[in-house]
């Protein structure tokens, strides 16, 4: 068993099971079905000791192991928002079937010992896809495994001095590290997408969309889970290879890391989006600033980036799409949140999108704000949102999307904005 494991293991990331489709329900549910019964069934023994002393005693340290690190991911706020109480039991299941182990090795038994060891792995998968079911974070094997497809960095300047037929026909996705020379913020490498007309000669005045994920999330997140490239890349063969270019950067630093885009404690990440990024655009990508063509995608945390960015800089940035966005930046409280601006509150209501959109106007800008059909409370803040860019002199566009907060929505909602936003960045 541990020989088939590690040659699985070893396949997986060597890429062949990366066109494994990780949503279906079906199978999640199999899956589910069968860790659970391989936990329980390691579990069953005619052994009096065990099912009135050993079993409940294992039972409860797992619960108290679950109920531990819940307690510690929030107070370390690593996990902020509110998830399904599920999670918990999954997690509980696992910690159970890794307590199991010795117990079961101890004992005489080879079905009950092989049952054991198999329903660790069983129990991973299962909380995993019972996980990936809600938020959809990895479509494939290969995108929770980090398997790209992008172009290493020194690949993509090698491909920008002299792009391959598959680069004027397709676009490429490369890996780069967009270099942070005014903010000096710390930040995680990005992707960029060049759609095929980037490698056309004469080039035309290509779009940019700034792209951002959410927390916890990862610069990865939009070309995989979010279908961003996909979707642009089908955009683009419908428009004779014209496309906007897509870069995905970093605003956080970490995985669980929240600058909600500003400058302040957790570092320079406004200056970065707005400074450094067009800088690395127009030097290394050697394509023109032009407001009226640049725009910023987000969902989640991303979105409310969008929002303010644009909003907050309308001479950088001139179209937003705020996909599940909050009213404003925000962190877990009122005080947690002036925190993140030094204890600044002029500079806290600097970046209220309300109080901005009240107080100015804006000529040339575009806006389109949704959420999922499943998240109320996201529904609530992009028609309230919309209705103030609206007065605010913004061509404001909202919508309900399927799914709830999760990347099914964020996908979908991306592929529905595109082929209008296109026209608002001058595409025919």
């Amino acid at each position: 068993m541990i020989v088939v494991l590690l040659a699985a293991v070893f396949a997986a990331y060597a890429g062949l099971f990366d066109d494994v489709p990780l949503l279906n329900p079906t199978v999640a549910h199999a899956v589910e079905l069968l860790a659970l019964a391989g936990l329980i069934g390691s579990w069953i023994r005619r052994d009096r000791r065990w099912l009135l002393r050993t079993l409940p005693l294992l039972l409860a340290s797992a619960t108290a192991l679950t109920a531990a690190t819940v307690v510690l991911l929030r107070l370390t706020e690593t996990v902020r928002d509110r998830y399904p109480p599920m999670f918990d039991l999954w997690f509980a299941a696992i910690v159970a079937a890794v307590l199991g182990i010795p117990l079961a090795l101890s004992r005489p038994g080879a079905i009950r010992r092989i049952t054991a060891v198999a329903a660790v792995p069983l129990t991973l998968a299962g909380g995993l896809l019972f996980a990936n079911q809600i938020y959809a974070v990895w479509p494939n094997v290969g995108d929770l495994l980090d398997h790209t497809g992008a172009l290493s960095g020194g690949n993509l300047e090698q491909t920008l001095r002299g792009p391959s037929p598959d680069a004027r026909a397709e676009g490429v996705l490369g890996a780069f590290d967009m270099p942070a020379t005014a903010s000096h913020f710390a930040h995680r490498p990005g992707y960029v997408y060049l759609p095929p007309a980037y490698f056309t000669a004469p080039r035309p005045d290509l779009p940019v969309l700034l792209v951002l994920a959410g927390v916890p999330g990862w610069t990865s997140q939009w070309p995989e889970a979010g279908q961003a490239v996909t979707t642009d890349a089908t955009y683009a063969a419908e428009h004779h290879g014209v496309a906007p270019v897509l870069v995905f950067a970093d605003q956080n630093g970490a995985t669980n890391r929240d600058t909600e885009c500003v400058d302040g404690q957790k570092g320079n990440a406004e200056t970065f989006l707005t400074v450094d990024i067009p800088a690395f655009v127009t030097a290394t990508l050697h394509l023109g600033h032009d407001p009226d063509t640049w725009g910023v995608v987000g969902f989640s945390e991303g979105g409310t980036c969008a929002a303010d960015l644009v909003i907050a800089h309308p001479d950088v940035y001139r179209h937003l799409i705020d996909l599940g966005g909050e009213p404003r930046p925000t962190l877990r409280n009122a005080q947690t949140t002036l925190q993140l601006y030094n204890g600044s509150v002029t500079d806290e209501q600097a970046h209220d999108p309300a109080r901005l959109l009240a107080t100015h106007h804006y000529d040339g800008v575009t806006a389109w704000f949704a959420a999922g059909v499943d998240d109320p409370r996201g529904i609530a803040t992009a028609r309230e949102l919309a209705r103030s860019a609206a007065t605010a002199g913004i061509t404001s566009h909202e919508f309900t999307g399927i799914g709830g907060h999760n990347w099914r929505f964020a996908s979908t909602a991306f592929a529905r904005v595109l082929p209008p936003l296109g026209s608002d960045l001058g595409i025919r």
